[in-house]
């Protein structure tokens, strides 16, 4: 495993090599790519790739608009007299809402000029999981999504206080309801086991302990922000992962933070993301050891991440849907809107702001099963269907350049043998090709 610190491609001063490495970080770690972008960035270099994904701001990049900016998201409180016909008509809104808000940010992703901040809101999403099966109200899972586009790159510590004060996190897990006399462990126990420590490294003790430290944060109706109320706080001391004196939210997070399984956990869960589920643990401890150094920095850590990908630290993984149909849509120009996208994403199994549970999506192999399979090809006729003619990769299929298809899909090293004899059998169907080629097993692993 070559050391992070130094970007040297796959392929030491090959242009083959840095090509391969910029389109591996572009599936792993953004959007994909539009025309253009890959060449430009094989110009530019891969450090300085790297250097554009992490810090932007230096290399002049406009900030990404506001997604959802425009959309009506008032909510929707009908009245303890409202009829049946009030709250059914509340309940719709409410849903139309929710399409709109989904496929507002969908529309983003394919075209924001910042992937990689873009791309860590959807690993927090994935990570500190709040969903509208519970949350109900759109508004505050939107409200949710913009602190994770706010704080995409920010020391881990402000995001784990940014998500327990959240207000859709405090509804999803209960955190609203819980007080110093009857405090709800719902919240205390996930942040343990799913958002920063991982199983084994507390008690249960600990979850008592941290649940009535956390106690006291409830939402305002009227607003919709958090607030803290002390009246419904247990201000005890608590013994909490080895710490004596844990009180209150400030507390709880310093030791959660301090925890010699943090920085490991937090180090792996987004280095299997990026660098494929199997990475080795000394890959892990190695990143896990910059974190610490970087005091939880998540920039520096991604980094590291983005390094050891281009240096051969990658490992073989699985495209999730939402990721490989945005990169498809970024591909290949084309525009997908309306209720058939979110009914495709949901049969593929994984639509946004609807994790299957508070766990998130899974990684692996599971997203080769056929329904997700039958789902992923529907969609790429989809894309096919909408590109427009002059992009790019239209004209490859319609020229049938195979290898110029698979590079502008953002794969340089082409197809393999059996991909390319399937896409023979369409040869002079331009988007049969193209819509082939966007569900081949080539772009669902990476």
């Amino acid at each position: 495993m070559a050391a992070t610190g130094t970007v040297t491609a796959r392929t030491a001063g090959s242009v083959d090599g840095d090509r391969q490495s910029i389109a591996l970080l572009a599936r792993r770690a953004g959007w994909g790519l539009a025309p253009g972008e890959l060449d430009a960035q094989v110009a530019a270099g891969v450090s300085d790739t790297i250097d554009r994904l992490v810090d932007p701001d230096s290399h002049g990049l406009p900030p990404a608009p506001d997604p959802w900016d425009g959309l009506d998201l008032t909510p929707q409180r009908p009245g303890p007299n409202a009829t049946q016909a009030e709250k059914q008509q509340a309940r719709q809104i409410e849903r139309q809402q929710s399409e709109a808000a989904i496929g507002a940010w969908l529309d983003h992703l394919a075209t924001t000029p910042r992937p990689l901040e873009d791309w860590m809101a959807w690993f927090w999403h994935g990570h500190f999981v709040s969903g509208l099966d519970k949350v109900k109200v759109p508004a505050l899972m939107v409200q949710q999504l913009r602190t994770f586009r706010k704080l995409a790159l920010a020391p881990f510590p402000e995001l784990v206080r940014a998500a327990t004060t959240d207000p859709a996190m405090l509804v999803y897990l209960d955190g609203a309801t819980s007080t110093g006399t009857t405090p709800n462990e719902n919240y205390g126990r996930e942040l343990l086991e799913l958002f920063t420590l991982g199983i084994g490294n507390y008690s249960e003790d600990d979850v008592k302990a941290g649940a009535k430290a956390l106690t006291g944060w409830t939402i305002d109706r009227a607003t919709g922000e958090s607030r803290f109320v002390a009246a419904r706080h247990d201000a005890s001391p608590q013994h909490y992962l080895g710490v004596d004196g844990v009180h209150d939210l400030d507390t709880v997070i310093a030791a959660v933070v301090a925890h010699r399984a943090c920085a490991p956990f937090v180090a792996g869960e987004l280095a299997r993301t990026i660098l494929g589920p199997s990475i080795d643990d000394a890959s892990v401890q190695q990143l896990a050891t910059t974190f610490v150094s970087s005091g939880l920095d998540t920039r520096t850590l991604l980094r590291a991440i983005l390094e050891m990908a281009v240096n051969g630290g990658g490992q073989p993984a699985f495209v999730q849907p939402v990721p490989w149909l945005v990169a498809a849509q970024r591909a290949t120009g084309s525009t997908l809107s309306g209720r058939p996208r979110l009914t495709a994403l949901r049969s593929a199994g994984q639509l946004p702001m609807v994790p299957p549970n508070v766990a998130g999506w899974p990684l692996g192999p599971v997203w080769l099963g056929a329904s997700t399979i039958v789902a992923r090809y529907d969609l790429a006729a989809g894309v096919a269907a909408a590109t427009p003619d002059g992009n790019p990769a239209l004209a490859a299929a319609a020229a049938f350049d195979v290898a110029t298809l698979a590079d502008t899909l953002g794969h340089p090293e082409g197809f393999g043998d059996a991909t390319t004899a399937a896409l023979t059998q369409l040869k002079g169907d331009p988007r049969a090709v193209l819509a082939l080629a966007l569900a081949s097993p080539e772009l669902a692993q990476c």
